[in-house]
């Protein structure tokens, strides 16, 4: 009974997951066999028209709830089939392929494959086409292909071209969308330096400090038309206006203004122009009464204004003018001492809102540097490896200053050489496994100086070696390489590189040098904890594993081979006789025996593979997915290495050789135990046999 239901619910989604195309092909199957070609319609053709429009409207619906989910091309195919069926249904009404109301057909065809997705629209064209041909060789046996294939091609002209018109212009407003968003952008930098708010979005990828800059750059704004509005209703003014200086002090802009006149100009106006050029270059305020009509010397209207007294101040920061702050009237009302006077007061307090703003906008970057700066604090006291270590540091560089390209370089004080540890970005992969010895390049020198480099943070390919000559970064305008210093000593470098200009200023530098400062004691921390690990999990006369490593391991990997049904090899060796090889030549002769033989088994066993001293002369190898024939193998070949392997001695040439047991799980133990007993005793049974030679249990 629950198949049957199950068989009914499948059945009934099918029938409604596919009911337009089923409508669409049993109108176009009408189509075909002429059903429609009547002079008037009757009752079934109405009710064929009802069931059509019914199931169209029902797949729109569906279209547009699934557009919600960001899909909908199999129900675009669908409508259109059915917009192609319907509309060849009523053509057969209207006389057929060559009746007049064929041209509606092309607007019908634009109209589809402009709505529908991309993928959908050529498809739909293709149908058309097709569909006609049926009709026009088939239903309406037409002998000539001239008619049809000029049809043809009408229609795939207004598919396509509606096709291609329409992603064109969605590509258009895309691209006028992108650009718009630009150009807020470059307005929101052009006043975040006009008010001196220090730094621009572009320099931060974070969006909370993009908000920051424009939220800055808005309140300022504010203030300064709200100052500039008082003081021009409130003096009777024609236009009150600030203008301030770019960074090279040879042009002003409109910083804000309050005007009723509608000439006002965009600017940027030329620092010398006219009686303002007068009052920011010679730093003296302008005041002039009685101007002729058409006076031309006041350049922020774009064509000479009907002012009669004009007011010009100059804004100043310490020692430099900043701007003009200018006032003028259109009637004849000359500004008095005391007009003066209170505009002087507006522009002291017009330079405190604005270096207000600065105050709370640096706080603000501040708090955000030195959070990020206790996050990666945090990170990387946490990590114990290399690895942490460093994905920590560049994570915490990218957010106080985001680049394009970084990497770490370790530098080897006694070799002189540098190795770059890890690298990211563009290009990165060709700085991976770099290494070079000391040189001229701004690494070395970072190195050698202790300081960083460059100076500016300026960086030029065509002059400037990061590394080498033939390793060098191309396409970066920005480069801050820092000195990892550990006591003094510089252990490395953190170099950040970035295609935009002026990326490593001197706001970020400081952060990114405490960040160096941290790095470089972390990395010192994990090579400490590498070492120790080191130090507790090997043997410090071979290199090889301990015994205390070697138990864990073999614990670990006898139930990793018992949950996955592997084999598992257990090879137990030492070397004969090997107290007369001490007594006869002596402690240091056995020390070089025994660690050869260590060498011996590292090099002839896998990476997979664990090799450990057990103690003494003993030493065991664990091998996995090996079976009884592959560990005697390998047991055969580490024989035969050391029996032709000659010792240089005092006492003349040495020769030793060593005898090994083998064991398999689960063969031959089913737990740790077990098939250590078993490899022993197989050790034992190869001892008996004579020495040299190999058994299995």
């Amino acid at each position: 009974m629950t198949t049957l239901v199950q068989a009914a619910l499948g059945l009934r989604r099918g029938t409604r997951a596919f009911l337009g195309t089923a409508c669409a092909a049993l109108l176009s199957l009408l189509t075909l066999l002429g059903v429609f070609r009547v002079s008037s319609p009757g009752v079934e053709h109405m009710t064929l028209a009802a069931t059509w429009a019914l199931v169209l409207i029902g797949r729109v619906a569906a279209r547009v709830r699934e557009e919600r989910r960001r899909g909908g091309a199999f129900f675009d195919l669908e409508i259109g089939l059915l917009l192609l069926s319907g509309a060849h249904a009523l053509l057969q009404f209207g006389g057929g392929l060559m009746g007049p109301f064929y041209p509606a057909l092309y607007v019908l065809v634009a109209f589809m494959s402009s709505m529908a997705s991309r993928a959908v629209g050529p498809l739909l064209v293709a149908s058309a086409v097709g569909y006609e041909a049926a009709l026009y060789f088939g239903t309406e046996g037409h002998g000539q292909a001239g008619p049809f294939l000029l049809h043809a091609v009408f229609l795939m002209l207004f598919g396509l071209l509606n096709v291609i018109f329409t992603q064109a212009e969605i590509s258009r407003v895309r691209l006028q969308n992108r650009q718009e968003l630009r150009d807020e952008q470059q307005r929101v930098r052009e006043d975040a330096r006009l008010f001196r708010l220090v730094a621009t979005p572009s320099e931060s990828s974070v969006a909370d400090a993009e908000r920051l800059t424009r939220s800055s750059v808005e309140e300022v704004h504010q203030a300064l038309f709200f100052n500039l509005d008082m003081i021009k209703r409130s003096m009777g003014l024609h236009t009150s206006l600030l203008l301030l200086a770019d960074d090279s002090g040879t042009q002003l802009s409109i910083a804000e203004c309050a005007s009723d006149s509608e000439r006002l100009g965009d600017g940027p106006f030329r620092a010398d122009s006219g009686v303002v050029g007068a009052a920011f270059q010679r730093g003296l305020t302008m005041n002039l009464e009685t101007l002729r009509p058409g006076y031309g010397g006041i350049c922020y209207y774009r064509e000479p204004a009907e002012v009669r007294s004009f007011l010009a101040l100059p804004i100043r920061e310490g020692d430099r003018v900043r701007g003009v702050l200018c006032a003028d009237r259109i009637t004849e009302r000359p500004f008095s001492p005391a007009d003066e006077e209170l505009l002087a007061a507006a522009v002291a307090h017009l330079l405190r809102t604005m270096q207000n703003e600065r105050v709370f906008l640096q706080l603000e970057r501040s708090k955000r540097e030195h959070s990020v700066l206790h996050r990666a604090s945090a990170a990387l006291g946490a990590a114990l490896d290399e690895q942490a270590v460093l994905e920590a540091a560049l994570t915490a560089a990218a957010e106080i200053a985001p680049f394009d390209f970084a990497a770490v370089t370790r530098y080897d004080e006694q070799k002189r050489t540098h190795h770059v540890r890890c690298a990211v970005g563009e290009h990165a992969e060709r700085f991976g496994q770099l290494e070079f010895s000391d040189n001229t390049s701004l690494t070395a020198m970072t190195v050698k100086n202790r300081h960083y480099l460059p100076y500016r943070g300026e960086f030029d390919p065509s002059s400037q070696v990061v590394y080498t000559p033939q390793a060098n970064l191309a396409g970066m305008n920005s480069l801050l390489i820092l000195p990892l210093m550990v006591r003094d000593h510089a252990t490395g470098t953190l170099a950040l590189a970035a295609r935009r200009r002026d990326a490593f200023g001197p706001r970020v530098r400081p952060a990114l040098s405490v960040l160096a400062n941290q790095l470089a004691v972390s990395l010192a921390n994990a090579a400490s904890v590498r070492q120790l690990e080191q130090l507790a999990t090997t043997d410090g006369l071979t290199g090889c594993y301990n015994k205390r490593y070697f138990n864990e391991e073999m614990k670990s990997r006898i139930h990793a081979a018992e949950r996955f049904g592997r084999e598992l090899a257990l090879i137990i060796t030492d070397i004969d006789h090997f107290k007369s090889v001490n007594d006869t030549y002596g402690h240091a002769t056995g020390d070089v025996v025994i660690g050869e033989l260590g060498a011996i088994l590292q090099r002839l066993a896998r990476e997979t593979d664990v090799v450990a001293r057990f103690g003494g002369e003993e030493f065991c190898i664990l091998c996995e997915e090996t079976g009884a024939e592959g560990a005697v193998q390998l047991a055969e070949r580490i024989r035969q290495e050391l029996e032709a392997t000659r010792f240089e001695t005092e006492l003349g040439q040495l020769k030793v050789t060593c005898s090994l047991g083998v064991a398999t799980y689960p063969k031959h133990g089913a737990h740790r135990q077990q098939l250590f007993e078993a490899a022993d005793a197989a050790l034992y049974a190869a001892k008996h046999a004579g020495r040299n030679c190999v058994r299995s249990s």
